[in-house]
């Protein structure tokens, strides 16, 4: 389902607040992973948000980055119809552990909200058009 798009008094397009988030996660590969393995499980990940965005209508936008010497993926996701910090970051590691899982990862002590707060950056969107 698309992003929600409303019209209000004369047709013009509603807006709604948004919060982009980004959130950087380690990953824990099997012995002998090698670089691509890092890369491969990026574009999974990726792949399966991008599944999620077309059954969800509460985010949009997302992104992948994977670090293969750091051993890290990056995240990145506009959450829709909410600017507060903690309801988007709750909201994002659901989607983020959703897509973790179909993308054959594992997800063991997964961060909480409060885990996370050096971990993450947030911006609010105010006045955010869907397309």
């Amino acid at each position: 389902m698309p992003a929600r798009r409303t019209r209000g008094e004369g047709g013009a397009v509603s807006q709604t607040e948004a919060s982009q988030l980004g959130i950087e996660f380690p990953l824990l590969l099997a012995p002998g992973a090698s670089r691509e393995d890092v890369h491969a499980h990026g574009e999974r990940v990726m792949q399966e948000l991008l599944h999620l965005e077309g059954c969800s209508g509460d985010f949009t936008d997302s992104a992948v980055s994977t670090n293969a010497e750091a051993n890290t993926i990056r995240i990145e996701l506009l959450i829709l119809d909410t600017a507060d910090p903690r309801a988007a970051l709750t909201r994002a590691l659901d989607i983020i552990r959703t897509a973790a899982h179909a993308a054959g990862g594992a997800t063991p002590n997964w961060p909480t909200v409060s885990d996370l707060p050096v971990q993450v950056q947030f911006e609010k969107a105010r006045k955010f058009v869907p397309a």
